[in-house]
């Protein structure tokens, strides 16, 4: 029997370069014709500690953009095996089978991304530092690497040197983005640089909740790291075609056979016992509170709603270290601590205002069935517009080939920087959220004296800075302060 697969489909990738280029009415249109016309070029140099596995990264996360991506296999001692280059090529193909990985020489007018540390003919050069990452622009000399390479140092750097491409092919306006020209960031410390050396990586009594971009590049990480311990991982939903090019994980293959997510996440951690829960929160509740689950100590959540949230927190682990993008084009990355005894999910996100869902707005908007717009990844068609009235199809016409999870916005229902339910994904922002979870679990297994429980932002289209970390204290009103003694009497009967 031959391989299903399915067709490429890059309208999240779109949807996000449009939101970030401010320009809400040209996905599929010059903005498209220009990603597609770009060069970018790979390079590495295969003596620094940590740069096979961030290239790995690197090229998946190119492939996701529909450029004209080109690795140079290098010459001499410094060549890439053909292991690795038949393994890069076959990762890319799994990505898109049309637009396959070239190996040769930089073609002319490229940009140039380069792992190591020699960069001055690349556009922009990174090497992974330990758990962090070194990112130059020619006429910037790197400091001395202070650890080898590690599995998140890889993914931080092949995120970061994407995001600069990224700000390169699409041409953004002036003042929607700061060109990295020299940093140093590490997230376990969310400083410069650590001063301890990675040391292996094991997991215990730990939770996943989501398996969605931010879930399964939290799982890339942990099997890049090669931990080793114990996971429980919950989502309820399966594979399917949009995820392509925006996970971290998947191929159109495993699509068009709507693969469940958590079956993705156990299949990428050999090293880790994986217990896979194909339902909701509720779900995974129900297995602890009959003793089928260990009840998790820390919970690392990569959910997309606030509902979802609110569920995570009651299972009422030790901590919860919950990932989130937002902001105007999807491109802002926020982490969030948690406790039972505050600040919970709750402080961090309150129960929204009550009246109409953003789904029945856009339904009533529109004329779209709500079990359509539910389905916010496939993006809008012809076959849409039949049966709806002459003003219904006016508005929807012109977004014809975008996914519904951004009409919201583009016909006016949501302001451009207000919250949306939606939000456009990229897999290398969702990189950078689960590469500060990963630091937070690495820095709250080396002490658990950091001081205030913290909630850290930043915005990928400039990069991390020192101002993007907050304190947090629960507020007075939350039910994590009003129940307390409820609380902890259900942490007791599940402990």
């Amino acid at each position: 029997m031959g391989t299903v697969s399915v067709s490429s489909d890059y309208s999240r990738s779109l949807l996000v370069a449009s939101a970030a280029a401010g320009d809400t009415g040209d996905a599929g249109g010059s903005l498209r014709a220009r990603i597609e016309a770009s060069r970018v070029h790979v390079s590495i140099d295969p003596a620094v500690p940590g740069s096979a596995t961030a290239l790995e990264v690197l090229v998946a996360d190119l492939r996701r953009l529909p450029v004209q991506l080109s690795l140079d296999p290098g010459h001499g001692a410094n060549r890439l095996g053909h292991d690795l280059v038949d393994r890069l090529q076959d990762l890319a193909t799994g990505i898109d089978p049309d637009r396959p990985l070239t190996i040769g020489g930089m073609p002319p007018s490229a940009f140039h991304a380069r792992l190591g540390l020699d960069h001055s003919e690349a556009d922009v050069t990174g090497a992974p530092d330990g758990h962090g990452a070194s990112i130059r622009r020619t006429g910037h000399a790197f400091r001395s690497l202070r650890h080898r390479g590690s599995g998140l140092g890889a993914m931080l750097t092949a995120a970061l040197l994407t995001g600069e491409v990224f700000k390169s092919v699409t041409g953004l306006k002036p003042g929607t983005y700061r060109q990295i020209t020299s940093l140093d960031f590490c997230p376990v410390t969310l400083t410069g640089s650590d001063s301890v050396a990675p040391a292996p990586v094991h997991v215990e009594r730990l939770a996943l909740a989501g398996a969605g971009a931010i879930g399964t590049a939290v799982a890339l990480i942990l099997s890049m790291l090669e931990a080793t311990g114990e996971l429980i991982v919950v989502d309820k939903e399966v594979f399917e075609p949009p995820n392509v090019m925006t996970y971290s994980l998947g191929t159109t293959h495993d699509a068009a056979r709507a693969v469940p997510k958590v079956d993705l996440v156990k299949a990428a951690l050999p090293l880790i016992d994986v217990s896979a829960v194909h339902g909701t929160i509720d779900d995974l509740i129900a297995r602890i509170d009959a003793r089928q689950l260990e009840m998790p100590a820390s919970v690392l959540g990569a959910l997309d709603n606030i509902a979802a949230r609110h569920d995570m927190q009651r299972i009422y682990p030790d901590l919860i270290l919950d990932g989130g993008t937002g902001g105007r084009a999807g491109t802002t990355v926020s982490l969030h601590e948690a406790r039972p005894t505050g600040p919970c999910m709750r402080c961090y996100f309150p129960n929204a205002p009550t009246g109409p869902s953003l789904e029945q707005r856009i339904h009533e908007a529109t004329g779209l069935p709500l079990p359509r717009i539910a389905r916010g990844d496939d993006p809008l068609t012809e076959d849409d517009l039949r049966g709806r009235s002459p003003d219904e199809r006016r508005r929807l016409r012109p977004h014809l080939g975008r996914p519904v999870c951004g009409l919201a916005r583009l016909i006016g229902l949501t302001a451009d920087d207000g919250p949306v339910d939606f939000r456009p994904s990229a897999a290398f922002v969702a990189q950078q959220v689960a590469s500060l979870m990963i630091g937070a679990l690495i820095a709250r297994s080396r002490t658990t004296n950091l001081g205030t429980t913290r909630q850290v932002e930043y915005d990928t289209l400039y990069g991390p800075h020192p101002d993007m970390v907050d304190g947090r204290r629960p507020h007075a009103g939350c039910y994590c302060q009003t129940s307390a003694s409820v609380i902890e009497a259900v942490r007791q009967q599940r402990a």
